[in-house]
């Protein structure tokens, strides 16, 4: 019963306060502003008490306005991933295109590529810093003749080689290369690194 008459209490105060405030208002435009405040604040007078006897807690503006700054912070928070991830993709879709690119500029030139590393910056235009490439000649594919079999004699040895297919290029092959990769993708040859 001491809840009620207090309850009660608590209503009666904020309809006073409110009619008081509206009777020294003047008329104009901020008024009907004003009277939305005042609804709002008899509004969470009613409802604050009632809230606070069937949860138990004390029902308080400043959790109203912490649960704002948590739902601020964590769309922030999602929003900054979401565009990191989207950054993340974009490089790694631009660095894919790249390599097949800067791979079939090599390949046009007669060689064979094994391995394309390339060092990209994080700035916004990913700026290529440095090429690593593991480059072979590519063995003469021009006979596409067919040929009749002819008899192979097999002998084993106590020995085994490593026989080589790839065909490694000269100092000069590798200058020339660093060159033409130089001046298409606007890098130094120092920057350029290939084997």
């Amino acid at each position: 019963m001491n809840w009620i008459s207090g309850w009660i209490q608590g209503i009666i105060i904020a309809v006073i306060i409110g009619t008081i405030i509206e009777m020294l208002l003047p008329d104009g435009n901020c008024k009907k502003y004003v009277k939305v405040v005042i609804g709002v604040y008899i509004l969470f007078s009613i409802v604050s008490p009632v809230i606070t006897k069937v949860t138990g807690n004390e029902f308080r503006v400043s959790d109203i306005y912490d649960i704002n700054t948590y739902i601020e912070v964590s769309t922030k928070s999602s929003q900054e991933n979401i565009e990191n991830s989207q950054q993340n993709q974009i490089k790694q879709v631009y660095i894919t295109n790249l390599k097949n690119d800067m791979k079939q500029k090599i390949q046009e030139k007669g060689y064979s590529v094994k391995s394309l590393t390339l060092e990209i910056s994080n700035d916004e235009q990913y700026t290529l810093k440095k090429i690593f490439a593991q480059v072979t000649k590519r063995k003469n594919e021009e006979n596409n003749e067919v040929k009749g079999v002819n008899e192979i004699n097999i002998t084993i040895s106590n020995t085994t080689e490593n026989i080589e297919e790839d065909i490694s290029i000269s100092t000069k092959e590798q200058n020339d290369l660093k060159a033409y990769l130089s001046g298409i993708y606007n890098l130094e040859e120092k920057n350029i690194n290939i084997n």
